[in-house]
């Protein structure tokens, strides 16, 4: 997954790169300080988001946005802005950018903008018969033991060319997707199961461990589960 962050203040640059590699931390983070860097970075990279400063020297982020969108048909962005003023959202619609988001950044704001990207682009995307069989033996079968050689045998296809497949389609290896999925099911249990154990819960998703378990959910939200817990009941 690439991402492009323009924006003339660095710390702005640092602040999200700082949220969204501590969630995501094998994605690829672009930065750019004006247009024209943001212009020379497209003409090498595939950027599949794009976080624009709504301000910006020279050439302003909704213009950007639309040349950006003009060179690379896939790109999605998401115009950041200071102003909370009316007039600045309503221009970034038209500009047919995909949110709107006001600083300074909320972090659960900003996620919930990169989770509804993830899930429009899986949607959207996920075409070849092989990913949709891929994609729904993990929707009925995360609480077991998953292996891409399992399904793409079951298929029948080369590992490695699923692999590869997955990855193009999804923007994610399928163990980054599988573990991904494993935790959205655990935050619904964590909530909708108040009474239940940890443990179980890791059980119930599909870990062989509660420590493992414990760790991935830390490195995706970036809390534990009991603190998780904590925060939403």
């Amino acid at each position: 997954m690439n991402i492009l962050i323009v924006d003339d203040e660095y710390l702005e640059i640092e602040q999200l790169r700082y949220l969204i590699h501590r969630k995501y931390p094998l994605w690829n983070i672009f930065e750019a300080e004006d247009g024209v860097s943001a212009g020379k970075i497209t003409e090498k990279e595939s950027i599949h988001l794009a976080f624009v400063d709504i301000r910006l020297p020279g050439e302003d982020g909704l213009k950007l946005s639309k040349r950006l969108k003009e060179k690379q048909g896939g790109i999605e962005i998401v115009i950041v802005s200071a102003h909370q003023d009316f007039s600045y959202a309503k221009r970034a619609i038209q500009a047919e950018v995909m949110e709107y988001l006001v600083k300074p950044v909320i972090e659960q704001e900003l996620f919930a903008v990169i989770e509804k990207y993830l899930h429009v682009n899986k949607h959207a995307v996920a075409k070849s018969p092989h990913i949709q069989y891929v994609i729904k033996q993990i929707e009925n079968h995360f609480s077991e033991k998953l292996s891409l050689q399992e399904i793409a045998d079951e298929i029948p296809v080369s590992a490695s060319y699923l692999s590869h497949l997955f990855s193009e389609e999804i923007d994610s290896t399928f163990q980054e997707y599988l573990l991904s999925y494993r935790i959205h099911q655990a935050k619904k249990l964590i909530t909708e199961q108040s009474e239940w154990s940890m443990s179980r819960i890791a059980e119930a998703v599909g870990f062989s461990s509660q420590h493992h378990f414990s760790n991935i959910f830390k490195k995706v939200e970036g809390m534990t589960p009991s603190m998780y817990k904590e925060k939403n009941i």
